[in-house]
């Protein structure tokens, strides 16, 4: 939805800030539990624009012009102040920094950089750029080239090694992280692992059986009690990523970036605006 329709709305409706859902927007989702729930908000949230992942010639991140994935993240992850909207800074998901839009890693090996993350890992389900996980912005987020590739596609789960981190100089620090490679998953920091629990119940619910057409070619995304490191579209541990939910709640830049990922492709991550939807769809399954 265009910027200038959300501030309309929040001019006709006071009570409602700038990173509220437009009035009605979930009124097919309330008084719903369950699969039933599941499904209302599929319907609301299905059907969002594609933007292409890498759009050859976009050499301008901050003009909003021909927007890829690359500068779509500059803007929906941006940490800039108000005063200096297009200072270039870029909000990482795992780490407690940010780093410049140029330092974006397009064939640099340099650990100082930055990549797209897949949060719901691409090869479970989605391998293509043509289908369209591949490309929402809504589970895309930018992320310390190290830690996105000690993530690799494992699910998510507590416990493991450390995760070090090699800094610009080749130094390696200890981060929050943890591996486990046994069990196959990946601890992201406590400043992530709400935010990637939100994000991976709304791959769950925006990728449904019915969306392997054409358009979409997108197969039916599942959460599981457990892990494994298979190439199949389904992803674990739900439990942990319940808890998670619950113990680490929907943040100001979370709901921001939110009305900002709406703004480019016309869809919301309903788990940001109403956390609580979560334990009413799976919450059963965890007693």
């Amino acid at each position: 939805m265009p910027r200038l329709l959300l501030t309309l709305l929040a001019l006709l409706w006071p009570g409602t800030t700038y990173a509220d859902p437009p009035p009605g927007y979930y009124d097919g989702a309330r008084n719903k539990v369950g699969q039933v729930l599941h499904s209302a908000l599929h319907q609301i949230i299905d059907g969002q624009k594609a933007l292409p992942y890498t759009k050859t010639g976009n050499v301008d991140w901050l003009d909003r012009e021909d927007i890829d994935v690359w500068e779509a993240l500059v803007y929906t992850d941006s940490a800039c102040p108000d005063s200096a909207p297009k200072c270039g800074l870029v909000k990482m998901l795992y780490l407690d920094e940010s780093r410049h839009y140029t330092m974006a890693n397009r064939g640099s090996s340099q650990n100082d950089r930055w990549e797209r993350e897949h949060v719901w890992p691409k090869s479970r389900g989605f391998p293509n750029q043509s289908q369209d996980g591949y490309t929402d912005l809504h589970h895309l987020r930018p992320a310390d080239r190290n830690l996105n590739n000690t993530h690799s596609n494992y699910g998510y789960d507590t416990g493991g090694a450390v995760v070090m981190d090699k800094i610009a100089d080749g130094t390696e620090v200890p981060t929050g992280a943890r591996i486990d490679v046994a069990n196959q998953s990946f601890e992201p920091t406590d400043q992530a692992k709400g935010q990637v629990a939100r994000m991976i119940f709304y791959m769950a619910v925006r990728y449904d059986a019915g969306d392997n057409g054409p358009d979409e070619d997108m197969p039916d995304l599942t959460l599981r009690d457990e892990n494994g490191r298979q190439n199949q579209p389904w992803i674990g541990n739900l439990c942990t990523l319940l808890q998670w939910n619950n113990m680490f709640g929907a943040t100001d830049f979370e709901r921001k970036r939110n009305k900002r990922v709406m703004e480019l492709q016309g869809n919301r991550n309903p788990f940001i605006d109403e956390p609580g939807w979560a334990n009413l769809i799976w919450g059963q399954r965890c007693g």
